[in-house]
């Protein structure tokens, strides 16, 4: 699987499993912030090695994290913001995607972020192959 690929897998797997539970803002759309709780999905790559060498076939193992930003209005208390986060936390948790290992999933309290939102961050590190 591809840089390419990979990503277009992992971005359908989060929108379906998420199921409208929120709007999703998409690091390369530009889209106005919702007036209610939102998340924002990025996907960062981290070095990769190559596994094995073969006469016909070379395994590289890709891997990175992929972080689930969620956001609701403050001083409403962090309720929906943490429910939220375990529905994502969850999406990676129980339910796997064909290619994709999860691993160190765990989402954080982050707080107010001084412009009227408070926020929980979701991370889960994942690691796909590729052959070559």
């Amino acid at each position: 699987m591809n840089f390419t690929t990979a990503e277009a897998n992992l971005r359908a797997h989060f929108e379906t499993e998420w199921d409208d539970a929120t709007p999703i803002l998409w690091p390369d759309v530009r889209a106005a912030i919702p007036n209610e709780t939102w998340v924002r999905f990025s996907m960062k790559n981290n070095e990769g090695a190559q596994k094995t060498i073969g006469a016909s076939t070379n395994r590289f193992v890709r891997d990175g994290v992929v972080i689930i930003q969620i956001f609701q209005k403050e001083n409403q208390g962090s309720t929906d913001a943490r429910a939220k986060a375990d529905l994502a936390a969850d999406i990676f948790l129980a339910n796997g995607l064909d290619g994709f290992r999860f691993s160190r999933v765990n989402a954080q309290d982050i707080g107010a972020d001084g412009k009227g939102w408070y926020q929980w961050n979701v991370t889960a590190e994942y690691e796909y192959d590729r052959y070559l």
